[in-house]
């Protein structure tokens, strides 16, 4: 890696089925071992566990020590507050969501970072106003950051901003997952048209269902997958005029926020995958290089690093075992992707 170049990573450490002093351990030596030296790591689903003064124990808690006290150049923040705020709610419809609630999104940085708001009234002429895409119920999976780069000569830029996304999962949350998708999609869509920000956007999207190198298939296509029941209502309907109006379904609208994201002949929000731009990449399908292999199930890429259009991509790869000897499966049920960024002239 050139010393103008980011090495960032995505990986969902498997929080929320709690996680033993064995299997933490055998992630903190996993990064020891692997991502020494990584510049941007984005880390979902993370088990936290709250203590006095603001301290944080659990999966936290171990990686927070391990990157403040072993690896003293990195900064770091993190949704956990947000999480644990959410988790003793009494407001509907916050009293009726336990377990996502149980874990949070931690990045790490080489350089000083700091958590941006996320607010509905978004002032000021650097980001966009008027921006209301934002409809999730679970807004400690979407931790969007800005990495002070001032300090950095090689890089052009004074910021980069970071997008940790860990999408809530649609077999149980149903629309819940679609609305994270849109908010995401809507969101960086007008930031990347208004402003000239650098974005690096990674984490678990539970999408797509299937892709290869020519095609993007979301969730829903062919036999319905949790969108066919009834109590998703009637669809919705848009068009010219009254008169003229086409029917536009919960499938629909499902699929539609998925290929936003992942398939480029149909989003225009000019991010783009960087396992499929990278100069040096397998560029197979999901089913063979994948990040996630469902017990029972088909195996799926779901796990990505996409990148605004200020970047070059030298490397991609998911550290599965398949085509590199690393297989972050020994310690989660995710592998972790790593790309390798530069800035373009």
């Amino acid at each position: 890696m050139t010393s103008d170049s980011i090495e960032a990573v995505t990986w969902n450490v498997q929080g929320e089925i709690g996680i033993s002093d064995d299997r933490m351990q055998a992630q903190l030596d996993f990064l020891r071992e692997h991502a020494s030296t990584t510049d941007i790591i984005m880390f979902q689903s993370v088990n936290y566990e709250p203590q006095n003064d603001d301290e944080w124990g659990g999966q936290l808690g171990s990686l927070l020590n391990y990157f403040e006290r072993d690896e003293q150049d990195y900064y770091h923040v993190h949704t956990a507050d947000w999480a644990h705020e959410l988790s003793e709610s009494e407001v509907q419809p916050q009293q009726a969501i336990n377990a996502p609630h149980n874990r949070c999104n931690l990045t790490v940085s080489r350089w000083p970072i700091e958590r941006t708001p996320l607010s509905l009234r978004s002032e000021g002429n650097w980001y966009p106003r008027k921006l209301t895409y934002y409809t999730t119920h679970f807004p400690e999976n979407l931790l969007v950051s800005e990495i002070d780069l001032n300090d950095i000569d090689s890089f052009s830029s004074d910021s980069l901003d970071t997008w940790n996304v860990g999408v809530i999962n649609g077999a149980n949350w149903h629309e819940e997952k679609i609305k994270m998708l849109e908010t995401i999609y809507g969101r960086l869509y007008l930031q990347n048209k208004r402003t000239d920000q650098e974005v690096v956007l990674g984490g678990d999207f539970n999408a797509p269902k299937q892709e290869d190198r020519d095609t993007v298939t979301p969730h829903g296509s062919g036999t319905p997958e949790y969108t066919h029941y009834p109590f998703y209502g009637e669809p919705y309907y848009f068009g010219e005029s009254v008169e003229e109006t086409d029917e536009f379904t919960f499938t629909d609208r499902w699929q539609r926020a998925e290929s936003n994201v992942f398939d480029p002949r149909i989003g225009q929000w000019d991010m783009r995958d960087a396992y499929w731009i990278a100069e040096d990449s397998q560029k197979k399908a999901s089913s063979e290089d994948h990040t996630h292999d469902i017990p029972g199930g088909a195996r799926k890429r779901l796990d990505h690093i996409l990148v605004s259009d200020h970047f070059d991509v030298n490397q991609c790869e998911v550290w599965n075992g398949q085509e590199t000897a690393i297989n972050g499966f020994d310690v989660s049920d995710h592998a972790p992707v790593v790309a390798e960024l530069n800035y373009t002239e």
